[in-house]
């Protein structure tokens, strides 16, 4: 999980089982704080929506908290992320973004407290299953597979060329899923293929690739990093 290293409470307002429920427009407004890393205004959305929403800009605060060296935030924003998507898991059966999100937030959670990586693999890795198993043509349960198997060390099951197989089937979903309502990631899956070019060297493709998240969102903090660094090293 030291990939991510490179790159508040609230507690729920209204029934668990009314929480399940995404809403596009707020899902794009956190997208586009997390996409320049506004640690400010998505601390705010957290306090603004509920359930699958306010577990989604909770993780999105962790993201950015940690990216912008608030390591306490990140915790705090991410065990929040945790809580809620537990609630909703228990409470909604069969719900595969819950579970696609729960698993991606147990991830996120290793990376910023490596120690607890014994108890929240396995239930990062059960949890993703059991969402692959509902539905394994969702492109965030590709996206998350992606992740998982690019950032976990080989011994323990990674595998960079299934990780890029996972990004490049989640980029082929994300094409009919403008309307889910659910709506997120589509610029970081070509992000995190272009970092599976890179890792086989191919400089050129991950370019492409970071160039096509900055098409789908030019404001992407992570793509524009990225790029700009390796055009940097392309004139050296």
């Amino acid at each position: 999980m030291n990939i991510y290293k490179t790159i508040l409470t609230m507690a729920l307002t209204i029934p668990v089982t009314f929480n399940a429920l995404a809403g596009q427009a707020e899902i794009d407004r956190i997208e586009q704080a997390a996409g320049v890393l506004d640690v400010v205004e998505l601390k705010a959305i957290t306090a603004e929506v509920n359930g699958y929403d306010k577990a989604l800009a909770y993780y999105r605060l962790g993201l950015s908290a940690n990216l912008t060296g608030q390591s306490e935030q990140a915790i705090e924003a991410i065990d929040q992320a945790i809580e809620i998507l537990e609630q909703l898991n228990e409470s909604t059966l069969d719900d595969v973004e819950i579970k696609a999100l729960l698993a991606q937030v147990y991830g996120y959670k290793i990376a910023l407290e490596p120690l607890k990586g014994m108890y929240y693999g396995p239930k990062s890795s059960e949890i993703l299953a059991q969402a692959t198993a509902l539905d394994p043509t969702n492109p965030r349960v590709q996206l998350i597979t992606g992740i998982s198997k690019i950032s976990t060390p080989a011994i323990f099951g990674g595998d960079s060329q299934a990780a890029y197989q996972a990004f490049d089937k989640a980029i082929s979903a994300y094409s009919t899923d403008s309307y889910s309502n659910y709506h997120w990631g589509y610029a970081e899956t070509y992000t995190w293929r272009g970092l599976a070019h890179k890792n086989k060297g191919d400089i050129e493709k991950a370019n492409q690739d970071w160039q096509l998240a900055l098409n789908i969102n030019p404001e992407y903090s992570w793509a524009k990093i990225l790029l700009e660094q390796n055009q940097n090293k392309l004139k050296q």
